[in-house]
Protein backbone atom coordinates (compact mmCIF):
# COMPACT_ATOMS: atom_id res chain seq x y z
CA UNK A 1 0.00 0.00 0.00
CA UNK A 2 1.26 3.74 -0.89
CA UNK A 3 2.09 5.79 1.86
CA UNK A 4 -0.06 8.61 2.71
CA UNK A 5 1.99 10.96 2.98
CA UNK A 6 0.17 13.14 0.16
CA UNK A 7 -0.47 15.99 2.47
CA UNK A 8 3.00 17.17 2.69
CA UNK A 9 3.90 17.47 -0.71
CA UNK A 10 2.34 21.52 -0.94
CA UNK A 11 5.13 23.04 -2.92
CA UNK A 12 5.55 20.84 -5.44
CA UNK A 13 2.27 21.02 -7.17
CA UNK A 14 3.35 24.76 -7.63
CA UNK A 15 5.97 23.85 -9.45
CA UNK A 16 4.86 21.35 -11.79
CA UNK A 17 2.89 24.72 -13.10
CA UNK A 18 -0.50 23.88 -11.37
CA UNK A 19 -2.71 27.28 -10.93
CA UNK A 20 -3.67 27.09 -7.68
CA UNK A 21 -5.32 30.08 -5.89
CA UNK A 22 -6.35 29.76 -2.15
CA UNK A 23 -9.05 31.74 -0.39
CA UNK A 24 -8.74 34.73 2.42
CA UNK A 25 -9.94 33.36 5.66
CA UNK A 26 -13.95 33.38 5.59
CA UNK A 27 -15.47 36.57 6.73
CA UNK A 28 -19.08 36.46 4.48
CA UNK A 29 -21.20 34.28 2.27
CA UNK A 30 -18.90 30.86 2.99
CA UNK A 31 -20.12 27.20 4.17
CA UNK A 32 -19.89 28.90 7.81
CA UNK A 33 -23.05 30.61 7.46
CA UNK A 34 -25.25 27.75 7.50
CA UNK A 35 -24.57 26.73 11.43
CA UNK A 36 -21.33 26.52 12.36
CA UNK A 37 -18.43 26.84 10.17
CA UNK A 38 -17.32 23.16 10.50
CA UNK A 39 -20.80 22.08 9.41
CA UNK A 40 -21.00 23.77 6.17
CA UNK A 41 -17.05 22.61 5.34
CA UNK A 42 -18.10 18.80 6.35
CA UNK A 43 -21.04 19.54 3.79
CA UNK A 44 -18.94 20.69 1.50
CA UNK A 45 -16.23 18.26 2.21
CA UNK A 46 -18.52 15.30 1.69
CA UNK A 47 -19.85 16.78 -1.64
CA UNK A 48 -16.75 16.81 -3.09
CA UNK A 49 -15.93 13.45 -1.56
CA UNK A 50 -19.26 11.82 -3.17
CA UNK A 51 -18.12 13.26 -6.55
CA UNK A 52 -14.45 11.92 -6.90
CA UNK A 53 -15.89 8.73 -5.74
CA UNK A 54 -18.44 9.06 -8.83
CA UNK A 55 -16.74 9.96 -11.35
CA UNK A 56 -12.68 10.20 -10.76
CA UNK A 57 -11.14 7.56 -13.84
CA UNK A 58 -7.99 6.51 -12.65
CA UNK A 59 -8.21 4.66 -9.35
CA UNK A 60 -7.34 1.54 -10.63
CA UNK A 61 -4.52 2.96 -13.36
CA UNK A 62 -2.70 4.80 -10.61
CA UNK A 63 -3.40 2.04 -8.14
CA UNK A 64 -3.92 4.79 -5.66
CA UNK A 65 -7.69 3.53 -4.64
CA UNK A 66 -6.70 2.23 -1.24
CA UNK A 67 -4.64 5.32 -0.52
CA UNK A 68 -7.61 6.81 -1.67
CA UNK A 69 -10.04 5.70 0.73
CA UNK A 70 -7.60 5.92 3.85
CA UNK A 71 -6.98 9.67 2.41
CA UNK A 72 -10.22 10.85 2.68
CA UNK A 73 -11.34 9.08 6.11
CA UNK A 74 -7.79 11.43 7.24
CA UNK A 75 -8.98 14.61 6.03
CA UNK A 76 -12.76 14.51 6.90
CA UNK A 77 -11.14 14.36 10.65
CA UNK A 78 -8.98 17.63 9.94
CA UNK A 79 -12.35 19.52 7.72
CA UNK A 80 -14.29 19.01 11.27
CA UNK A 81 -11.77 21.71 12.94
CA UNK A 82 -11.58 24.42 9.90
CA UNK A 83 -13.06 27.61 10.86
CA UNK A 84 -12.01 29.68 7.77
CA UNK A 85 -11.94 28.94 3.68
CA UNK A 86 -8.44 28.92 3.92
CA UNK A 87 -7.90 25.92 5.98
CA UNK A 88 -10.46 24.17 4.26
CA UNK A 89 -9.39 24.86 1.03
CA UNK A 90 -6.00 23.61 1.79
CA UNK A 91 -7.28 20.38 3.17
CA UNK A 92 -9.14 20.08 -0.33
CA UNK A 93 -5.69 20.72 -1.64
CA UNK A 94 -4.37 17.66 -0.16
CA UNK A 95 -7.19 15.86 -1.25
CA UNK A 96 -6.37 16.32 -4.54
CA UNK A 97 -2.86 15.84 -4.52
CA UNK A 98 -3.82 12.18 -2.98
CA UNK A 99 -5.07 11.74 -6.68
CA UNK A 100 -1.85 12.72 -8.28
CA UNK A 101 -3.24 14.63 -11.48
CA UNK A 102 -1.47 17.88 -13.11
CA UNK A 103 -4.91 19.22 -14.58
CA UNK A 104 -6.71 18.93 -11.19
CA UNK A 105 -6.59 22.53 -9.80
CA UNK A 106 -8.61 24.42 -7.43
CA UNK A 107 -10.40 27.74 -7.99
CA UNK A 108 -11.63 29.92 -5.38
CA UNK A 109 -14.86 32.16 -5.59
CA UNK A 110 -12.79 34.96 -4.26
CA UNK A 111 -9.24 35.63 -1.77
CA UNK A 112 -5.70 35.39 -2.48
CA UNK A 113 -2.69 33.20 -1.67
CA UNK A 114 -1.48 32.77 1.31
CA UNK A 115 1.97 33.06 2.35
CA UNK A 116 3.68 29.29 1.04
CA UNK A 117 7.11 28.88 2.92
CA UNK A 118 9.95 28.85 0.60
CA UNK A 119 11.82 25.91 -0.19
CA UNK A 120 15.41 26.53 -0.76
CA UNK A 121 18.50 23.99 -2.80
CA UNK A 122 21.62 24.27 -3.80
CA UNK A 123 21.01 25.50 -7.34
CA UNK A 124 22.59 22.52 -9.25
CA UNK A 125 20.42 19.70 -11.29
CA UNK A 126 21.26 15.89 -12.20
CA UNK A 127 20.62 13.42 -14.95
CA UNK A 128 20.08 10.20 -14.63
CA UNK A 129 23.00 8.30 -16.78
CA UNK A 130 23.98 4.74 -18.24
CA UNK A 131 24.91 2.12 -15.72
CA UNK A 132 22.87 3.66 -13.03
CA UNK A 133 25.20 7.06 -12.72
CA UNK A 134 24.40 10.49 -12.03
CA UNK A 135 25.50 13.27 -13.90
CA UNK A 136 25.30 17.16 -12.98
CA UNK A 137 23.16 18.72 -15.68
CA UNK A 138 23.69 22.26 -14.35
CA UNK A 139 26.52 23.13 -12.12
CA UNK A 140 26.37 24.80 -8.61
CA UNK A 141 26.55 28.10 -9.19
CA UNK A 142 30.40 29.29 -8.87
CA UNK A 143 31.80 25.55 -9.28
CA UNK A 144 31.63 25.91 -13.17
CA UNK A 145 35.14 25.56 -13.71
CA UNK A 146 35.56 22.57 -11.41
CA UNK A 147 32.12 21.04 -11.56
CA UNK A 148 31.40 20.95 -15.34
CA UNK A 149 28.25 19.49 -17.29
CA UNK A 150 28.21 15.81 -17.33
CA UNK A 151 30.68 15.38 -13.99
CA UNK A 152 29.92 11.97 -12.66
CA UNK A 153 28.23 12.21 -9.05
CA UNK A 154 29.17 9.35 -7.13
CA UNK A 155 27.67 9.92 -3.68
CA UNK A 156 24.67 12.28 -2.51
CA UNK A 157 24.92 12.71 1.93
CA UNK A 158 26.97 9.54 1.75
CA UNK A 159 25.06 7.19 -0.19
CA UNK A 160 25.23 5.88 -3.72
CA UNK A 161 23.81 9.03 -5.74
CA UNK A 162 21.57 7.06 -7.93
CA UNK A 163 20.23 4.75 -5.19
CA UNK A 164 19.67 8.21 -2.80
CA UNK A 165 17.85 10.10 -5.93
CA UNK A 166 15.80 6.66 -6.83
CA UNK A 167 15.09 6.67 -3.69
CA UNK A 168 13.68 10.38 -2.94
CA UNK A 169 11.75 9.48 -6.49
CA UNK A 170 9.75 7.02 -5.16
CA UNK A 171 8.69 8.91 -1.95
CA UNK A 172 8.04 11.62 -3.72
CA UNK A 173 5.47 9.27 -5.68
CA UNK A 174 4.07 7.71 -2.92
CA UNK A 175 3.37 11.26 -1.21
CA UNK A 176 1.84 12.65 -3.69
CA UNK A 177 1.40 15.80 -5.56
CA UNK A 178 0.48 17.74 -8.77
CA UNK A 179 1.97 15.23 -11.09
CA UNK A 180 0.32 12.79 -12.91
CA UNK A 181 2.87 9.51 -12.81
CA UNK A 182 5.74 8.31 -11.28
CA UNK A 183 8.28 9.39 -14.26
CA UNK A 184 6.88 12.95 -13.54
CA UNK A 185 7.68 13.16 -9.86
CA UNK A 186 10.81 11.58 -10.48
CA UNK A 187 11.93 14.32 -12.70
CA UNK A 188 11.73 17.37 -10.53
CA UNK A 189 13.93 14.95 -7.77
CA UNK A 190 16.28 14.82 -10.36
CA UNK A 191 15.72 18.71 -11.71
CA UNK A 192 15.63 20.78 -8.20
CA UNK A 193 16.90 18.24 -6.10
CA UNK A 194 17.84 18.14 -2.31
CA UNK A 195 15.18 20.82 -1.31
CA UNK A 196 14.68 21.78 2.12
CA UNK A 197 15.46 24.63 4.80
CA UNK A 198 17.41 27.24 3.45
CA UNK A 199 20.93 26.75 5.00
CA UNK A 200 20.78 23.23 4.65
CA UNK A 201 24.10 21.40 3.83
CA UNK A 202 24.23 18.65 1.52
CA UNK A 203 27.60 16.53 0.98
CA UNK A 204 28.40 15.50 -3.00
CA UNK A 205 31.05 13.44 -4.07
CA UNK A 206 32.23 13.46 -7.66
CA UNK A 207 34.34 12.22 -9.91
CA UNK A 208 37.57 14.81 -11.45
CA UNK A 209 39.89 13.11 -13.93
CA UNK A 210 41.05 9.75 -11.91
CA UNK A 211 40.29 11.23 -8.29
CA UNK A 212 37.12 11.12 -6.26
CA UNK A 213 36.73 14.87 -4.75
CA UNK A 214 34.37 15.91 -1.80
CA UNK A 215 32.50 19.27 -1.80
CA UNK A 216 29.51 20.56 0.63
CA UNK A 217 26.88 22.64 -1.15
CA UNK A 218 24.42 24.77 1.21
CA UNK A 219 21.10 25.15 0.06
CA UNK A 220 20.81 28.93 -0.84
CA UNK A 221 19.12 29.14 -4.23
CA UNK A 222 15.18 29.52 -3.58
CA UNK A 223 13.49 26.92 -5.63
CA UNK A 224 12.08 28.51 -8.94
CA UNK A 225 11.89 26.66 -12.25
CA UNK A 226 13.91 24.10 -13.45
CA UNK A 227 16.48 23.33 -16.31
CA UNK A 228 15.02 21.85 -19.41
CA UNK A 229 18.15 21.11 -21.93
CA UNK A 230 22.02 20.23 -21.83
CA UNK A 231 24.27 20.81 -24.31
CA UNK A 232 22.18 22.33 -27.22
CA UNK A 233 23.44 22.29 -30.36
CA UNK A 234 25.15 25.48 -31.93
CA UNK A 235 23.91 28.02 -33.73
CA UNK A 236 20.20 27.83 -33.20
CA UNK A 237 18.01 29.70 -35.31
CA UNK A 238 14.24 30.94 -33.09
CA UNK A 239 11.05 31.53 -34.53
CA UNK A 240 9.54 33.82 -32.21
CA UNK A 241 9.69 32.26 -28.69
CA UNK A 242 8.91 28.76 -28.78
CA UNK A 243 10.62 26.85 -31.92
CA UNK A 244 14.20 26.62 -32.74
CA UNK A 245 16.11 24.81 -35.58
CA UNK A 246 19.58 24.61 -37.05
CA UNK A 247 21.26 22.03 -39.52
CA UNK A 248 23.68 19.90 -37.93
CA UNK A 249 27.43 19.28 -38.87
CA UNK A 250 26.23 16.06 -39.98
CA UNK A 251 23.44 17.26 -42.58
CA UNK A 252 20.82 16.21 -39.90
CA UNK A 253 18.16 18.78 -39.15
CA UNK A 254 17.43 19.50 -35.72
CA UNK A 255 14.24 21.26 -34.16
CA UNK A 256 12.99 21.80 -30.55
CA UNK A 257 9.65 22.93 -29.83
CA UNK A 258 9.91 24.66 -26.00
CA UNK A 259 5.65 24.25 -26.16
CA UNK A 260 3.17 23.93 -28.85
CA UNK A 261 1.73 26.97 -30.16
CA UNK A 262 1.30 28.78 -32.90
CA UNK A 263 4.96 29.44 -33.62
CA UNK A 264 5.07 25.63 -34.14
CA UNK A 265 4.01 25.41 -37.79
CA UNK A 266 5.79 28.27 -39.17
CA UNK A 267 8.79 27.22 -37.73
CA UNK A 268 8.51 23.87 -39.67
CA UNK A 269 8.27 26.03 -42.70
CA UNK A 270 11.18 27.87 -42.12
CA UNK A 271 13.44 25.05 -41.02
CA UNK A 272 12.44 22.82 -44.20
CA UNK A 273 12.49 25.87 -46.43
CA UNK A 274 16.63 26.70 -44.67
CA UNK A 275 17.44 23.00 -44.82
CA UNK A 276 16.29 21.88 -48.53
CA UNK A 277 18.67 19.15 -48.37
CA UNK A 278 18.71 17.60 -44.78
CA UNK A 279 19.42 14.37 -44.27
CA UNK A 280 16.05 13.51 -41.89
CA UNK A 281 14.79 15.58 -39.11
CA UNK A 282 15.12 15.96 -35.11
CA UNK A 283 12.28 17.08 -33.51
CA UNK A 284 13.30 18.01 -29.85
CA UNK A 285 10.46 17.61 -27.46
CA UNK A 286 12.14 17.48 -23.75
CA UNK A 287 10.88 19.45 -21.47
CA UNK A 288 7.92 20.74 -24.21
CA UNK A 289 5.23 22.58 -21.46
CA UNK A 290 2.35 21.62 -23.53
CA UNK A 291 -0.50 24.09 -24.89
CA UNK A 292 -2.44 23.19 -27.84
CA UNK A 293 -2.40 22.81 -31.85
CA UNK A 294 -5.24 21.96 -34.63
CA UNK A 295 -5.42 20.84 -37.47
CA UNK A 296 -3.18 22.85 -39.47
CA UNK A 297 -0.56 21.70 -37.32
CA UNK A 298 -1.47 18.12 -37.96
CA UNK A 299 -0.76 18.25 -41.66
CA UNK A 300 2.54 20.04 -41.02
CA UNK A 301 3.48 17.49 -38.99
CA UNK A 302 2.27 14.78 -42.17
CA UNK A 303 4.70 16.22 -44.60
CA UNK A 304 8.09 16.81 -42.09
CA UNK A 305 10.07 15.01 -44.66
CA UNK A 306 11.31 11.77 -43.65
CA UNK A 307 13.07 10.09 -42.16
CA UNK A 308 11.97 11.72 -38.34
CA UNK A 309 13.16 11.22 -34.85
CA UNK A 310 11.62 12.54 -32.12
CA UNK A 311 13.38 13.06 -28.52
CA UNK A 312 11.18 12.82 -25.49
CA UNK A 313 11.53 12.98 -21.62
CA UNK A 314 9.08 13.49 -18.49
CA UNK A 315 9.24 17.27 -18.98
CA UNK A 316 7.32 16.77 -22.44
CA UNK A 317 3.55 17.29 -20.73
CA UNK A 318 0.10 17.35 -21.90
CA UNK A 319 -0.31 18.47 -25.68
CA UNK A 320 3.79 17.57 -26.26
CA UNK A 321 2.69 14.11 -24.97
CA UNK A 322 -0.38 14.16 -27.95
CA UNK A 323 1.92 16.09 -30.64
CA UNK A 324 4.97 12.75 -29.46
CA UNK A 325 2.10 10.89 -30.49
CA UNK A 326 1.13 11.99 -33.89
CA UNK A 327 4.66 12.25 -34.79
CA UNK A 328 5.45 8.40 -34.35
CA UNK A 329 1.87 7.40 -36.12
CA UNK A 330 1.62 10.34 -38.81
CA UNK A 331 5.39 10.60 -39.22
CA UNK A 332 6.58 7.34 -38.50
CA UNK A 333 9.23 9.34 -35.99
CA UNK A 334 11.31 6.99 -34.12
CA UNK A 335 11.22 8.16 -30.69
CA UNK A 336 14.21 8.23 -28.54
CA UNK A 337 14.57 8.94 -24.68
CA UNK A 338 12.46 9.01 -21.48
CA UNK A 339 8.40 8.17 -21.21
CA UNK A 340 6.80 11.33 -21.14
CA UNK A 341 4.86 13.03 -18.30
CA UNK A 342 2.30 11.31 -18.58
CA UNK A 343 -0.40 14.05 -18.21
CA UNK A 344 -3.13 14.27 -20.69
CA UNK A 345 -6.54 14.76 -20.18
CA UNK A 346 -10.00 16.22 -21.26
CA UNK A 347 -11.34 18.34 -18.17
CA UNK A 348 -14.59 19.46 -16.45
CA UNK A 349 -15.50 21.70 -13.15
CA UNK A 350 -17.76 20.99 -10.52
CA UNK A 351 -18.36 23.87 -7.81
CA UNK A 352 -18.92 22.98 -4.05
CA UNK A 353 -22.86 23.23 -3.00
CA UNK A 354 -21.63 26.76 -0.75
CA UNK A 355 -19.70 27.98 -4.08
CA UNK A 356 -16.58 28.37 -2.13
CA UNK A 357 -14.58 27.34 -5.08
CA UNK A 358 -14.39 25.45 -8.24
CA UNK A 359 -12.42 22.03 -8.78
CA UNK A 360 -10.98 21.19 -12.32
CA UNK A 361 -11.72 17.26 -12.77
CA UNK A 362 -10.14 15.10 -15.32
CA UNK A 363 -13.01 13.29 -17.33
CA UNK A 364 -10.49 10.97 -19.17
CA UNK A 365 -7.44 10.15 -20.76
CA UNK A 366 -6.43 10.91 -24.42
CA UNK A 367 -4.95 7.73 -25.74
CA UNK A 368 -1.49 7.25 -26.93
CA UNK A 369 0.34 4.88 -29.58
CA UNK A 370 -2.03 1.98 -30.10
CA UNK A 371 -5.00 3.16 -27.98
CA UNK A 372 -2.92 2.89 -24.42
CA UNK A 373 -3.95 5.75 -22.35
CA UNK A 374 -1.62 8.83 -21.93
CA UNK A 375 -2.48 9.76 -18.50
CA UNK A 376 0.05 7.87 -15.95
CA UNK A 377 1.46 5.66 -18.52
CA UNK A 378 3.09 8.48 -20.89
CA UNK A 379 4.45 7.80 -24.58
CA UNK A 380 7.18 5.40 -24.28
CA UNK A 381 10.60 5.76 -26.56
CA UNK A 382 10.91 3.43 -28.92
CA UNK A 383 14.60 3.62 -27.40
CA UNK A 384 15.47 4.93 -24.16
CA UNK A 385 18.28 6.54 -23.81
CA UNK A 386 20.03 7.94 -20.65
CA UNK A 387 22.70 10.16 -20.99
CA UNK A 388 26.48 8.72 -21.47
CA UNK A 389 29.09 10.79 -19.31
CA UNK A 390 31.97 11.06 -21.64
CA UNK A 391 29.77 12.02 -24.16
CA UNK A 392 28.34 14.81 -22.01
CA UNK A 393 31.23 16.11 -20.23
CA UNK A 394 32.97 16.94 -23.95
CA UNK A 395 29.86 18.77 -24.75
CA UNK A 396 28.00 16.35 -26.56
CA UNK A 397 24.00 15.59 -26.12
CA UNK A 398 23.17 11.69 -26.14
CA UNK A 399 19.88 11.70 -27.25
CA UNK A 400 20.68 13.95 -29.96
CA UNK A 401 23.61 11.71 -31.04
CA UNK A 402 21.53 8.64 -30.96
CA UNK A 403 18.71 9.74 -32.82
CA UNK A 404 21.20 11.58 -35.31
CA UNK A 405 23.16 8.38 -35.87
CA UNK A 406 19.46 6.56 -36.43
CA UNK A 407 18.67 8.86 -39.27
CA UNK A 408 21.81 8.71 -41.07
CA UNK A 409 21.39 4.97 -41.17
CA UNK A 410 18.08 5.33 -42.40
CA UNK A 411 19.45 7.53 -45.55
CA UNK A 412 22.36 5.42 -45.88
CA UNK A 413 20.34 2.08 -46.27
CA UNK A 414 17.14 3.77 -48.64
CA UNK A 415 20.49 4.95 -50.81
CA UNK A 416 18.21 8.01 -51.70
CA UNK A 417 17.60 11.34 -51.09
CA UNK A 418 15.60 11.60 -47.41
CA UNK A 419 12.44 13.33 -48.61
CA UNK A 420 11.48 10.00 -51.02
CA UNK A 421 11.74 7.91 -47.44
CA UNK A 422 7.77 7.54 -47.07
Amino acid sequence: MMSLGCRATRLLGMLVGTALVLAAPNTAGGPGDAGTAGEGYTKDFEAFVQEVDRSYPFFDLKRIRKDWKLAKTRLAKRVRDCQADDEFLLVVLDAVRCLRDAHMSVRPRSGRIPETPKRYYPGLAFLPAEDRQVVLMHPPPGREATMKIGTVITKIDGKPAREFLEDRAAASWNEGGFFSSPQRARLFVYRIPLQGEKGDVHTLHYRDGGREKKVALGSDREVSGWPHTYNLPADLQRERGSFFFTRLPSGVGYMYWRRVDDTIGAGISRAVAAVPDAQGWIVDLRGNGGGGYDQALIDRMKGLPRPVAAILDAGCVSAGETVARDLATLADARLFGQPTAGSSTAKREWTFPSGIATVVFSTRSRSGIGGKPIEFNGIEPHVEVEAVPGEVLAGRNSEILRAEAHLLEQVRRAGSHPHRLR
